[in-house]
């Protein structure tokens, strides 16, 4: 299996099968043979045509993630990242995949509006599918830990469906493009210009973030080490709680992929975003057990 997974990742790394999303699908294939979990598929969040998530279900009250998935804001799909549902459900996670507007019927803040709005759908009805509404953590991959660190920094997106940031239990941002400003004509595009800066994470940081998570690859070639650097440097100075990491010879596709146990050597990615959460979870129980103690 281990040298299966090698095949199929050496694979993914040549651009024509990761672009067009075959390789991808041959992941997912594969994964699908040798391991099921349920999945209840398609489900609206929203009145629109692409707002629909896939919920992959608990027994009960489990700790939930729900993923954001990249593709530059113009590609890409919830189904593709089957693959992370079953690494993390394998934890015992409740898994919600959603898809979001992309360019060009999408720009710059609708799809961060969508998630926004699967959030409050993951808070409103994931306890139906065995999940913890009050244990919620947003994790995003390249365009989609942008997407996930906006909802994070910037109160404005949860206001509007009736949430706030600290509502969540964390984030964690993969390979996330977080200060970039664009250059290339279809970012431009997708943000206008006249967005330029509302659109840099940094900006919103203000010290009511929830607790974060940043891994970067030391071998990323598409999102630039700044991104890592700058947001890192700001929630330190608003004193946000935080960890980081730096992954050695880990590119930008490797990223996503090492969250699955197939992929996962010494670098283990999933199991990076499972101890962040049991940290997070120790100290809340912490916390509720302190202010137990003061109230006696």
């Amino acid at each position: 299996m281990k040298f299966f997974a090698v095949m199929i990742l050496l694979w993914l790394l040549c651009g024509t099968a990761q672009s067009n999303g075959a390789g991808l699908f041959v992941v997912n294939s594969a994964i699908k043979l040798t391991h099921w979990v349920d999945v209840i598929k398609d489900v609206a969040y929203g009145e629109q045509d692409w707002q629909r998530l896939n919920v992959y279900p608990q027994a009960s009250s489990a700790p939930v993630v729900l993923f954001i998935h990249g593709g530059g804001w113009y590609k890409g799909s919830k189904d593709q990242y089957h693959f992370v549902a079953d690494a993390l459900v394998r934890r015992g996670y409740v898994v919600v995949i959603p898809d979001y507007i992309k360019y060009p019927e999408g720009r710059f803040p609708t799809f961060v509006q969508d998630v926004a709005q699967a959030t409050a759908w993951v808070k409103q009805h994931i306890a139906e599918h065995g999940g913890n509404p009050a244990q919620l953590l947003l994790v995003g991959h390249s365009a989609g830990a942008h997407t996930g660190a906006l909802l994070a920094t910037d109160a404005s997106y949860l206001a509007q469906v009736g949430m706030q940031p600290q509502e969540l239990l964390g984030f964690v941002g993969l390979a996330g493009p977080y200060n970039f400003t664009p250059t290339y004509h279809q970012f431009v595009a997708t943000f206008g210009r006249e967005n330029f800066a509302v659109m840099l994470a940094n900006n919103h940081v203000n010290g009511d973030e929830p607790p974060i998570l940043l891994l970067h690859g030391m071998d990323d070639k598409k999102v630039s080490r700044f991104n890592f650097d700058t947001f890192k440097n700001m929630l330190t100075r608003h004193q946000i709680p935080l960890q980081t990491a730096l992954l050695p010879e880990v590119g930008h596709a490797e990223m996503v992929l090492k969250i699955h146990p197939w992929f996962a050597d010494e670098v283990d990615v999933g199991a990076r975003i499972d101890a962040f959460v049991k940290t997070q979870l120790n100290a809340t129980q912490a916390n509720a057990s302190q202010g137990a103690s003061n109230g006696q």
